[in-house]
């Protein structure tokens, strides 16, 4: 068998290892399941690449990932190098699913890409039962920590169905971890401390720089920034949808070939200019932090942060993007005081009632042995923000009161494609007349009423729908997502109203902690010491290697003042006053909306600009007060909101 310094000169092209990589593949191929904390870019994919080639006799190598993206894209790579990877997730048709699938089954997969939601499917969950496998290699770990940054409660059933596989080794992958995140995981995952390799953020090719600025110096700063040709290709982070386009049109009037890239944008259109910008047709990317995770591109020379980031996690692992080719890159971060009110008020924006957290819990228990909720709909009844609602959801699940199940859609409109026949002779009488009534009717159908129009229930006639789907014979338009759970444990009424307090107090812990992460952003942006090490302390990096970069503002000497810069000045312990016109302003605001606004905390967000589900579902983003009060701290602008709405 081949060594690990064989191994990658023959498989890879490469002569030496990077640095803590050699021991974490030592680890795996001792079998040891090993948490490995690298920073981005610092080659985690060969981590399992490798081993993937010298634990071959020992089964298939399973790659866990979120991004589906980084999925396709390593998939088709390691295939162009005549390497037995496959996927299995979404993505795919039902006839390359089936392939994959029989690969697999028939042992020819050395390595196999898939998310954790579909992990979690019986079908591929029992053909990895019964094959060996190596390694199963977990991209992304702090999302199963509640306390990581970008928490996924797919991530929560993992150690379970990792276990159910029984792998040689397991492991587990991040470059952003907390003493608290990487706790969390050990514990999941089994994994002594001992086999933790965590390696300072510090990149000797990447320099930190921090331009205290004013919002009306940005743009300047920005233009003459990428003017210099040693800062291209970028990607530039702006805070808002709408900033991204502005400033990306900003940046097009200089020449250079700029693309703005946000969640607003249909998926084939971010497609294609991710696709544009890995081909080097476009030069910088304007984009919000839903651009990056996966993107597989080395000679990115410099990551701009427009507006301060949310977090230190997101600071460090949005600059790591810039230089994974080794060779001198830039990051810089344009740090305005302006931001915080804004990025505080986004945090303020998702506290809740405890009365909502008690309405989600009665929802759920009172529909016996399994329920369904609509996401979507809930969110906008509860005044809940989608991730607050998925993590509240993932808590449940934690604490073992309800348990994921499947997914399936309400509502219903179908047609039979013209020049084509629905043999329906094959399902039962009931079915053929539910089926043929939906067809016939103009509008959509609510698959809840299943049992009382016809005899059948919804998860049944749903199932049948679905084999239609495949036959391809008809057009369907499903709608309403619904999320099924089966109810472990029966409630009384005291112990909701406990239940509903406990979460509440965790979600504000989860706020202060977001608070916290921003305090961190501000004072790092303002710190006289070394940038990275203020990245080390913060994800608990031992002291030994806490030596200065000599290479970011700090270690340069850049003269900053230990105060952000802001456009708008009160006197400390003030509050911001509004105008009698402004006043008015909201009154004639009220005059025509009030009747969908049920709280001062909605119409709060209205004037902040914070674009919650509710906000959204009745239009009042589109409203020209939206966001008018953007500048001023959601604090001062709530007592406005609670005399208004009570006048």
């Amino acid at each position: 068998m081949l060594t690990p310094h064989q191994a990658l000169q023959t498989h890879f092209g490469l002569q030496e290892f990077r640095p803590a990589q050699l021991e974490i593949i030592d680890h795996i191929l001792a079998g040891n399941n090993t948490l490995a904390t690298l920073p981005t870019g610092s080659g985690k994919s060969l981590t399992f690449q490798l081993p993937s080639f010298l634990l071959r006799d020992k089964g298939t190598t399973v790659v866990i990932s979120p991004l589906l993206s980084l999925i396709r894209d390593q998939v088709q790579k390691l295939q162009q190098q005549e390497i037995s990877a496959f996927q299995i997730d979404s993505t795919l048709t039902t006839e390359e699913r089936h392939n994959n699938l029989n690969q697999l089954r028939n042992g020819k997969v050395q390595l196999l890409y898939t998310s954790p939601e579909t992990l979690a499917n019986p079908e591929l969950l029992d053909i990895l039962k019964l094959i060996p496998i190596s390694l199963v290699a977990i991209d992304e770990a702090h999302c199963y920590s509640e306390w990581g940054h970008s928490f996924r409660p797919s991530y929560l059933s993992l150690p379970h169905l990792t276990r159910a596989i029984k792998p040689h080794a397991v492991l587990a992958l991040t470059a952003t971890a907390t003493r608290k995140v990487a706790s969390d995981i050990r514990k999941a995952f089994r994994i002594k401390t001992a086999q933790h390799i965590a390696s300072s953020p510090k990149r000797e090719n990447l320099s930190y720089t921090v331009i205290p600025c004013t919002s009306e110096q940005r743009l300047d700063i920005l233009t003459n920034t990428l003017a210099q040709r040693e800062h291209l290709p970028a990607i530039v982070y702006a805070m808002q949808q709408k900033q991204c386009e502005e400033i990306a049109h900003h940046i097009s009037t200089t020449g250079l070939r700029v693309k703005s890239y946000h969640a607003g944008m249909s998926a084939s259109s971010r497609k294609q200019i991710q696709d544009d910008f890995l081909a080097n047709k476009t030069q910088v990317i304007v984009a919000t932090i839903a651009f990056g995770m996966g993107v597989d591109k080395s000679n990115i020379r410099s990551i701009i942060h427009y507006h301060l980031p949310k977090s230190p996690e997101g600071w460090m692992q949005e600059s790591g993007r810039a230089g994974r080719d080794d060779k001198t890159a830039h990051t810089y971060l344009l740090a305005c005081g302006d931001d915080i009110i804004p990025l505080t008020n986004f945090i303020r924006a998702r506290e809740l009632e405890e009365t909502a957290i008690h309405r989600l819990i009665c929802k759920l228990v009172s529909q016996g042995k399994t329920a369904a909720i609509q996401p979507y709909q809930t969110r906008v009844e509860l005044g809940m923000l989608s991730t607050t609602l998925d993590v509240i959801l993932a808590k449940l699940e934690l604490l073992k009161i309800s348990k994921y199940t499947h997914t399936t859609w309400r509502y219903i409109q179908m047609n039979v494609l013209y020049g084509r026949t629905l043999q329906l002779t094959d399902y039962p009488k009931k079915h053929r007349v539910a089926i043929q009534s939906i067809i016939d009717s103009e509008d959509r159908y609510d698959l809840h009423d299943t049992l009382e129009d016809f005899g059948i229930p919804s998860e049944k006639i749903y199932e049948t729908l679905l084999e239609i789907k495949i036959s391809g014979e008809c057009y369907m338009r499903f709608s309403g997502w619904q999320k099924h759970y089966k109810m472990l444990k029966i409630l009384d009424k005291d112990q909701v109203h406990d239940l509903a307090r406990e979460l509440n107090d965790y979600h504000q812990n989860q706020l202060e902690h977001d608070e916290k992460r921003l305090n961190e952003v501000v004072r790092i942006s303002t710190t006289k010491a070394c940038i990275p090490v203020q990245f080390e302390k913060w994800f608990s990096v031992t002291k030994a290697e806490q030596n200065a970069c000599n290479n970011c503002s700090s270690c340069n000497g850049d003269v900053r003042s230990r105060k952000l810069s802001t456009s708008f000045k009160k006197k400390r312990g003030s509050t911001h006053s509004l105008t009698d016109q402004q006043l008015e302003n909201i009154k004639e605001f009220l005059d025509k909306k009030k009747k969908y606004l049920h709280s001062p905390a909605q119409l709060t967000c209205v004037l902040c600009g914070i674009s919650t589900p509710y906000v959204r579902h009745y239009y009042l983003s589109h409203h020209p007060i939206f966001g008018s009060f953007e500048h001023i701290s959601y604090d001062d602008i709530h007592p406005y909101s609670i005399a208004l709405m009570q006048g």
